[in-house]
């Protein structure tokens, strides 16, 4: 087990599919497709597809709770949660047409209180040592204090972990200051972070201007259109594959994330890791339901995405 997943603010998910979303209408379903949810979980759940064991972090409430603890369990998803007696944890709908798009009702779920907060620190400090990747993923869960991502890159970095984020806003900037390793954002994202538009050159120069801080490795995806990379080797322009159909692209950006974990543990260059998280994303758009990827579809998707050095 080399890979330790924050995903603070669990989820029951539920997945509905529909003809054709109107809105004003009444909508019965047979059947909906309910997992545990959150962006962390989605990767891991990609992980786990392809061969890996991560463990997921974070923390659980009420009747929600106790489901989410039993749900991980049954996918063989190994986890570290901390308990508290705020509400319940929150659930997500997300209802997909039939020509693929998605709309989605997201709960924010219940603020975390002060002593499950500092229970969480203290255990996951104690316990970080044991791997080699934490990626930090996912929405923040409400009332955590301020530099509580701080104390958690700092305790990943002490142990020698390297630390990837996958979040927005405030999060997303304490992570950076504190000496996060690479970054994997979508396009909107960056341009909250950075104050400037999305471009390669805006990109690359972000990049730059932080890697006095730690930063290795900026993702900005964008969709379906062309994602670009920047590292110490450069700059990539990464487009994905062609895709016949399309069934839901929910979770697509968090199966990068897990692509690229999984190309980097397996120790690819930097070119061959991009096209492998092109490739899960690829995979996971083919199917119901978020972090799911075949292996064997991965990739060969992998092989037909477009990774092209800039400079």
């Amino acid at each position: 087990m080399k890979i330790l997943i924050v995903n603070l603010n669990l989820a029951v998910d539920k997945t509905a599919v529909i003809g054709r979303f109107e809105r004003g209408r009444i909508y019965r379903f047979a059947e909906t497709l309910t997992t545990v949810g959150g962006k962390g979980v989605n990767v891991a759940r990609a992980l786990f597809s392809w061969g890996l064991r991560p463990k997921v972090a974070g923390f659980i409430s009420g009747l929600n709770g106790l489901w989410i603890e039993r749900a991980l369990k049954g996918e063989g998803l190994d986890a570290f949660l901390v308990r508290h007696k705020n509400g319940e944890s929150r659930v997500c709908l997300s209802v997909v047409d039939s020509r693929g798009l998605s709309t989605d009702f997201n709960e924010e779920g219940p603020a975390v209180p002060a002593r499950a907060q500092a229970d969480f620190l203290r255990q996951f400090a104690a316990m970080a040592g044991g791997f080699k990747i934490l990626a930090v993923c996912g929405r923040v869960s409400a009332g955590l204090k301020k530099g509580f991502y701080a104390k958690i890159v700092r305790a990943g970095k002490a142990n020698g972990c390297f630390t990837i984020f996958d979040a927005r806003g405030w999060v997303l900037k304490e992570g950076l200051a504190a000496g996060a390793d690479a970054l994997k954002i979508n396009r909107y994202e960056f341009e909250e972070l950075s104050g400037r538009r999305f471009s390669a050159r805006g990109i690359s120069d972000f990049f730059k201007k932080h890697t006095k801080s730690g930063l290795k490795a900026l993702i900005v995806t964008d969709r379906a259109n062309p994602s670009f990379a920047v590292s110490h080797f450069g700059l990539w322009r990464i487009t994905p594959p062609k895709l016949a159909g399309l069934k839901s692209p929910v979770g697509a950006g968090d199966s990068f994330m897990a692509g690229f974990v999984a190309g980097f543990l397996n120790g690819f260059d930097f070119e061959r890791t991009l096209k492998l998280a092109a490739g899960f994303a690829a995979s996971d758009c083919l199917s119901l339901g978020a972090g799911v990827i075949d292996r064997r579809e991965a990739l060969a998707f992998a092989q037909k995405a477009g990774v092209k050095k800039m400079f």
